[in-house]
């Protein structure tokens, strides 16, 4: 193990915990929203579906699903960047949590929502055109991620978005400080590292992808501690961190 890295712990995180107050969980959650906006969670996704939808005409419908959506941020955000560019963009988030959902129906009004576990969609193949999986994955585990790869290959047409954090000693040095930064509630202070611990290195990424037998996959970081798994159906396969 090099100096750089840190051994994968499977932590509890407080957000997970369904007994917690509702307003702590929408404190909290309003810091990863903030954290998105502020550190590169929503620009990474919309800058990745931009690039999945480069050269869509005006008008185009596209369909989203947000798996694991939480208060339902980044889709909210893609939504308003098709408007800007004059794509029809419809967006569905499922969550498993009863609080997550409620959230999302109070911040993003227009995104439709669904109660659903992520292993288990109850959506038909290519219903979708692109999906969508922020922050997810390391509260899934490794087996589960690869599973879910395959399904999000299987349900839409142009491809998916999965962004994470990465495990590292200096992705612990980065969130801690920019939690710090933003005040943040002590829940999200003791889940943000925890996240860290929880989440997968870049090889570890890359055979997530293997075992999921999914094709034309690129990994990218994104300010260091972001990592992205993206799906281009019409592109070769690249990777690169």
């Amino acid at each position: 193990m090099g100096w750089f890295d840190i051994p994968r712990v499977d932590e509890p995180e407080e957000i997970d915990d369904p007994t917690q107050p509702f307003d702590e969980i929408a404190v909290s959650m309003g810091d990863v929203a903030r954290s998105n906006r502020w550190f590169g969670g929503t620009h990474a996704v919309v800058s990745h579906v931009a690039r999945l939808l480069r050269g869509a005409p005006r008008g185009t419908e596209i369909r989203v699903l947000d798996i694991a959506t939480g208060s339902g941020d980044i889709p909210q955000a893609l939504i308003a960047w098709g408007k800007r560019r004059g794509l029809r963009i419809t967006a569905v988030g499922v969550d498993n949590m009863p609080a997550m959902l409620r959230l999302a129906q109070e911040a993003a009004p227009e995104v439709g929502l669904v109660q659903a576990d992520a292993l288990h969609l109850p959506f038909p193949p290519r219903s979708f055109d692109i999906a969508i999986c922020a922050l997810a994955f390391h509260h899934l585990g490794f087996d589960a991620s690869a599973q879910l790869l395959t399904a999000m290959d299987a349900l839409t047409t142009r491809g998916f978005i999965v962004t994470d954090l990465r495990r590292d000693k200096l992705s612990m040095i980065g969130v801690d400080a920019a939690l710090a930064l933003m005040r943040s509630h002590p829940f999200t202070r003791h889940d943000g590292p925890a996240s860290v611990r929880r989440a997968f290195t870049p090889r570890e990424y890359a055979k997530m992808i293997a075992l999921s037998g999914v094709q034309n996959v690129h990994i990218s970081s994104h300010l260091y501690y972001r990592m992205a798994l993206v799906q281009n159906k019409s592109g070769a396969p690249r990777r690169w961190v």
